[in-house]
């Protein structure tokens, strides 16, 4: 097994030049060792000569698990331009099929949307890049299929190196990889599986060819047979892609869910998830090593209000290895209802983290098909990886539907004696308006969607000291929790 693989990293972002997609050879690009590694997506502040977006796993075939629409958010007072390139895929290599390319303009404070079936239709796999002639813009997928709806950022750059630390292949699930090769060279690349019995390395999937522009489909319930839990690893040995996988589950053992499960691309020290509410189901977290070395960790609880003190979860991870943490323990987790989750490496950016959560399941009361006022309990899964980086701007696309009052934001103060304001910008229709909160030291504030707009719509929150935050949507039969999207300078030209 290679345990060796993230400190080592090169992350590379597509770029357009000379009328090229994805020209990764331009004279006025840093040197890839001077770059800053980004774990997770991370966003381009207005002035930002440029932002390069990638979407990854979403199909458009008539049994398709996850069909994707994309929405492409402008967050500036100025007209943007996106050329967008849509790729097809299959569970096969595609070798030389065109990509379909547009170009849009999107009106400042606006957003656009992609439904990707109508790009490419019938395709297993469609994934789409989007480069942008500018920064503050956040772009978002969101997939829907017969188990679910599912809301993820779209990743920021390509990789040699991923890792989507939880999933499961057990009974009544289906998790399925995405393999996005959006560049003009084609890539080589070895997947592998860690799970509670060992590690898997399918023959198949030893030299794996993703051919240039187009993406490969994966279904891990073909190698990796009934594993509570699998983590995956991808090492390119030529080229750059990207990876992204869909968890579902059919309603045979847990009930429906999707969720599409973002990778990542570096390690990082810490991993932060605002906002976890166990009261809604069964919450646990995976934390990964893969790195060469015995990595220490803490897991530490911050209930959102309550001044109460919780004895951090300790880990010690070998070269490799997984630690699963339950976050329902009665004991220590007994009487509260939200709390954020900070999983700290002792070893420096050594760890990669995943939360994910299912919905409690009570046996149905057999007098409820004759009433009439019965609510349907909230069913779906959730996960997403954590927020590895702490920013004084976030941003997050949201849905508020009246009356409900489960959909959230979650805002993490992380400093142990000042409290922070912030700013909950809401960008529609060419307007915006503000509301501000507070955060006390080392507390979340959360803050109903319904209070802050009704409709879909974007915000932009604004900090006056470093946050972490997540999104939180529930329906009557999906349920989606994911890290709101930071923003971050990156200087790649002189």
């Amino acid at each position: 097994m290679k345990v060796a693989r993230l400190p080592g990293l090169v992350v590379i972002v597509g770029l357009l030049a000379a009328g090229i997609l994805f020209d990764q050879q331009r004279e006025t690009e840093a040197p890839a060792s001077e770059r800053p590694l980004f774990a997770a997506p991370a966003a381009s502040p207005p002035d930002a000569r440029s932002s390069t977006w990638f979407c990854t796993a979403s199909t458009a075939a008539d049994t398709g698990l996850a069909d994707g629409l994309v929405t492409i958010s402008n967050l500036t007072p100025s007209a943007v331009t996106a050329v967008i390139s849509a790729f097809a895929g299959d569970s096969e290599p595609i070798v030389g099929a065109p990509d379909i390319e547009s170009v849009i303009e999107i009106p400042p404070l606006s957003t656009h949307d992609i439904r990707l079936a109508e790009l490419i239709e019938g395709s297993p796999v469609v994934s789409l890049a989007a480069e942008i002639d500018g920064g503050g813009v956040l772009v978002e997928k969101v997939v829907s299929g017969p188990t679910g709806v599912a809301r993820t950022p779209c990743a920021t750059e390509g990789s040699m190196t991923w890792v989507i630390p939880n999933g499961t292949t057990r009974t009544g699930s289906r998790l399925q990889l995405f393999v996005f090769n959006p560049f003009p060279d084609d890539a080589t690349a070895d997947i592998e599986f860690v799970t509670e019995t060992g590690v898997r390395s399918p023959e198949d999937l030893v030299g794996l060819h993703i051919p240039a522009r187009s993406s490969r489909l994966i279904e891990v319930g073909n190698v990796v047979a009934a594993a509570e839990t699998v983590t995956t690893f991808l090492d390119v040995r030529q080229g750059l892609v990207l990876l992204e996988a869909v968890q579902s589950f059919d309603g045979s053992v847990d009930p429906i869910g999707l969720s599409v499960l973002s990778a990542a691309s570096a390690t990082a020290s810490d991993w932060t998830f605002a906002g976890v509410s166990p009261q809604i189901g069964p919450a646990r977290l995976v934390v990964v090593n893969p790195g060469e070395t015995i990595v220490r960790a803490d897991v530490e609880i911050f209930p959102a209000g309550a001044e109460r003190f919780v004895e951090p979860f300790e880990l010690t991870l070998r070269p490799g290895q997984q630690g699963v943490v339950d976050l329902t323990d009665e004991g220590r987790l007994a009487d509260i209802d939200t709390f954020t989750v900070v999983v700290r490496s002792f070893d420096g950016p050594a760890i990669v983290a995943g939360l994910e959560q299912r919905p409690s399941v009570e046996a149905p009361d057999p007098l409820d098909a004759f009433r009439e006022d019965v609510v349907a309990p909230s069913t779906g899964f959730a996960a997403s990886a954590g927020q590895p980086l702490l920013a004084q701007r976030l941003y997050a696309a949201i849905e508020g539907i009246e009356g409900d009052q489960r959909s959230a934001i979650h805002l993490y103060n992380p400093a142990a004696d000042s409290f922070v304001t912030a700013t909950i910008n809401v960008v529609s229709d060419g307007a915006s308006r503000a509301i501000d909160v507070e955060i006390g030291p080392q507390r979340t504030t959360t803050v109903p969607l319904i209070d802050i707009a009704l409709g879909r719509t974007t915000i932009v929150v604004d900090s006056s000291g470093p946050i972490a935050g997540a999104r939180e949507i529930t329906g009557l039969s999906s349920r989606s929790w994911s890290t709101m999207t930071p923003e971050v300078a990156r200087n790649f030209f002189g």
